[in-house]
């Protein structure tokens, strides 16, 4: 079936689309640069699918099955994708407001991609890579994010009450203005990272490696919160400034 043939199908309805696709689960899928925006793709089987480059502006993919997809550089812009995206390719997509509430993203490649104001609420996203990632404005709370990679991501103002960063790579990430109260930063590499009026109160750094982070006030005079923070004697390479400043 051509790439042609498939988006007609595709275009048919979930229903249509999974049954040809348990006939033939061998199929490529080439869906490369196609035109998907605002489509209804709730439940659709659209894992190891090549969606390269495809405009799904504001489609619904409610619990649609995007496992080992490759999504890189598509548009997602207010989609909604709550189904199972693990091992996805999203590097250089464009995720503006996509919702990705309770998805399971685990290992996925979100490198380099555009998340502003992306809702991560509650998702797994555990060894995904976000290395480079702009989520400026995003939504974590609750979010699985152990073992990720985030080195380097802007996460400036972004919400990441009660996240689980355990064992994650932070380094140089910008978390000023971020609330990371009551996140779990055990064993965390936040070397570099930029803390400046970010929110760490009921914070765990038990093992964090805290060397050269930035923190204080930031250009407005907002200050870091570190109020009740947990684990911070039991960190690694904390500032002596911020010892005495905690004491």
């Amino acid at each position: 079936m051509s790439d042609i043939q498939q988006l007609q199908l595709l275009a048919k309805g979930a229903k249509d689309w999974n049954h040809w696709r348990d006939i033939h689960p061998d199929a490529l899928i080439a869906l490369e640069n196609a035109t998907l925006n605002v489509a209804d793709l709730r439940y659709a089987n659209l894992s190891m699918a090549n969606l390269e480059g495809a405009d799904l502006y504001h489609a619904n993919l409610i619990e649609a099955n995007l496992q080992y997809a490759k999504l890189a550089k598509a548009t997602l812009n207010g989609a909604i994708a709550t189904g199972s995206l693990h091992h996805a390719d999203l590097s250089d997509a464009n995720l503006y407001s996509t919702i990705f509430t309770f998805a399971d993203l685990s290992h996925s490649n979100l490198q380099s991609a555009n998340a502003i104001g992306a809702n991560f609420n509650s998702t797994n996203l555990e060894g995904a890579n976000l290395q480079n990632i702009n989520a400026s404005h995003a939504i974590f709370w609750q979010a699985n994010l152990k073992d990720a990679d985030l080195r380097n991501a802007v996460l400036w103002n972004a919400k990441l009450y009660c996240a689980d960063l355990e064992r994650s790579q932070l380094q140089n990430t910008d978390f000023s203005g971020a609330d990371l109260s009551g996140a779990n930063l055990r064993d965390a590499d936040l070397s570099g990272a930029d803390l400046r009026d970010a929110n760490l109160s009921r914070a765990n750094l038990e093992g964090a490696n805290l060397h050269k982070i930035c923190w204080g006030k930031n250009v407005s005079g907002r200050d870091t919160n570190w109020n009740n923070v947990i684990g911070l004697m039991a960190a690694q390479n904390v500032p002596t400034e911020l010892l005495s400043y905690s004491a």
